[in-house]
């Protein structure tokens, strides 16, 4: 990854979450130092479209900070980008990844074969749910 290209995930993430959702808790955490990082650039490749990380937490893979730009929702960035991070990790033999989602983000989780794991819990001061699939 570029740092250009570190720039425009972060603009991304920080445009969604910090500047549309009010999240006051640091965007970058140290679960970022190990992650891969997944992104769509526009054709220019000056802005993120849509992004998101994945990490091994305690063994077990995490998916985290997924956004999309306001510009381009309802496009199915979303659903394609998961796709594929699906397909990378069976490629390495993964068998489960977990999420924490935001609860206006389940529908688009139940689609793609992600079940519940738990009670609502606040996290950013947005309520979520934990979240796992099968892969």
């Amino acid at each position: 990854m570029t740092g250009r290209e570190m720039f425009c995930v972060e603009r991304l993430r920080c445009d969604v979450f910090v500047t549309e959702q009010g999240i006051t808790l640091p965007e970058l955490d140290d679960d970022d130092l190990g992650a891969i990082q997944v992104y769509l650039l526009n054709q220019a490749k000056t802005i993120a479209l849509a992004t998101c990380r994945i990490f091994k937490k305690d063994g077990k893979w995490q998916l985290g900070r997924v956004a999309v730009a306001s510009t381009v929702r309802h496009h199915h960035l979303a659903t394609e980008m998961l796709q594929a991070v699906h397909s990378f990790l069976q490629e390495r033999k993964a068998k489960e990844i977990n999420c924490h989602a935001q609860l206006t983000a389940i529908p688009l989780y139940k689609k793609l074969g992600y079940e519940k794991r738990g009670p609502v819990f606040l996290e950013g001061g947005i309520k979520h749910v934990a979240m796992s699939k099968r892969l």
